[in-house]
């Protein structure tokens, strides 16, 4: 890596310019849009730069932020609080008559502390159509995170966000992000109706490409000092694919197993990083976000990849592709990354039917023997059973051990009788009994094995 590597420059659009252009051309015609992706791949990103552009080239909507997050409570009161809150800051700084301003304060101060229960949505009913009535740029409520409120909200809000959208189809439009399909989150009148609106406008985000992934990188290794080169690129993105949080991640664990390489003079081989990849905490958070936003039949599919069970159906499989957790390989889908792919083989080995054996549920943390949860590890103990569990049935050396448990930097410190210990605790909590194991095996002069049952 040389002192000064040439990165390509940042765009402050981070390569979505295309996305942004695409909804923001819709919402100027007055289409409402719908952006799909998995978690943390940059929806948020994408909108917040959405509304920023617009408002700095003064385009001819109002794009107002609603992060559906901040919901004080999750009621068809706290929704219509917080749009109407948002919907006062955007026009605030002089930019509505005094008559339009002093009817949103009036309707936003009943919504909050409305004297029936009627009250409430009829106060944001009137405070939306004012605005749509008073303002000479069309008002476009983008709303993000809007998963909760789809799945949950009371579908008197949903029917009523149609509803005044076909009362103002020239001026009204609604953005919104969700980590699925509209029409797949929830199945009911109101869903349908509202669902109906985004048929024609419905955006897949995928991870980053390979000039914007680079670039990205070199803003990071500008900004924390991280010790990555552009030739690192191409292993960054087979580990993970382009996703914003999980390339960030994977890209400070290989920055700290180089420095600490550097610091005892020995090479960092690619199958060290892929072993600490693994097992790092953050990276399989990451991965459990996009396990945790699939449907049982779509986990399913996954736990299939590679197997002879039965059919998967092609709808699981096209919803999987469009949301980019696929993406077609030589012998049929693969997950967009090897660190997905990993994660996906580890809860394979999980749910297996056969209960016996040591299981990690990556996803919970918890580990399970026999069917028996055991009691919660160490941090040391759980990075050095991650490890093993992720090398199941094979010999993992005492050199890949100190290297994942600890780091490189304490290859020197760490003795074999440090090591020793930490199996023997690790054991304890896993074997029924330890004196004579059947999971944590040693193998004498070579290293460490964790078998199968």
């Amino acid at each position: 890596m040389t002192d000064q590597p040439i990165w390509p420059a940042a765009s402050p659009l981070s390569g979505r310019e295309a996305e942004i252009d695409d909804i923001k051309a819709a919402a100027l015609e007055g289409r409402c849009s719908a952006l799909v992706g998995m978690s943390n791949v940059g929806k948020s990103f994408l909108l917040r730069a959405l509304c920023k552009e617009a408002a700095n080239a003064a385009a001819s909507a109002i794009f107002v932020y609603v992060d559906c997050n901040r919901m004080v409570e999750f009621t068809e009161q706290g929704f219509y609080e917080l749009v109407l809150r948002c919907v006062r800051s955007a026009l605030a700084a002089g930019r509505v008559g005094e008559g339009l301003a002093s009817t949103l304060e009036q309707c936003y101060a009943d919504v909050v502390a409305p004297s029936t229960p009627l009250l409430a949505p009829l106060r944001f009913s009137e405070a939306i159509s004012a605005t749509c009535e008073g303002v000479a740029q069309r008002p476009v409520l983008v709303l993000d995170g809007f998963d909760e409120v789809m799945q949950g909200i009371d579908d008197r809000v949903l029917l009523n966000l149609r509803a005044l959208r076909d009362s103002y189809p020239g001026s009204l439009t609604y953005v919104t992000a969700t980590r699925r399909r509209l029409t797949a989150l929830r199945q009911s009148h109101g869903a349908g109706e509202f669902a109906e609106l985004f048929g024609q406008s419905t955006h897949f985000l995928a991870p980053l490409e390979t000039e914007a992934a680079t670039a990205l990188v070199g803003q990071w290794v500008t900004a924390d000092g991280l010790s990555v080169g552009p030739e690192d690129v191409p292993l960054l993105l087979e580990e993970a694919g382009g996703h914003p949080a999980l390339l960030a991640a994977a890209s400070h664990v290989l920055s700290r197993l180089r420095q600490e390489a550097e610091a005892i003079q020995r090479p960092l081989l690619a199958a060290q990083i892929r072993e600490q990849l693994d097992s790092d905490v953050a990276c399989q958070a990451e991965c459990a976000k996009f396990w945790q936003g699939l449907e049982q039949d779509e986990r399913r599919a996954l736990l299939q990849l590679g197997s002879e069970e039965p059919a998967v159906r092609p709808a699981v499989w096209q919803a999987l592709l469009e949301r980019h957790l696929l993406q077609p390989g030589a012998t049929g889908p693969q997950p967009f990354c090897r660190l997905f792919a990993s994660f996906v083989r580890r809860q394979r080995i999980a749910r297996q039917r056969d209960v016996r054996g040591v299981r990690v549920d990556v996803e919970a943390g918890d580990v399970w023997v026999d069917g028996r949860r055991i009691p919660p590890l160490t941090g040391l103990e759980y990075r050095l059973l991650l490890l093993l569990y992720g090398h199941l049935d094979k010999i993992v050396d005492k050199y890949a051990v100190v290297e994942a448990v600890w780091g490189q930097a304490y290859m020197d410190e760490i003795d074999d009788a440090r090591i020793e210990k930490l199996v023997s605790r690790l054991r304890q909590k896993l074997e029924p009994d330890p004196s004579q194991p059947r999971y944590l095996i040693t193998v004498r002069g070579r290293g460490y094995r964790l078998v199968s049952p």
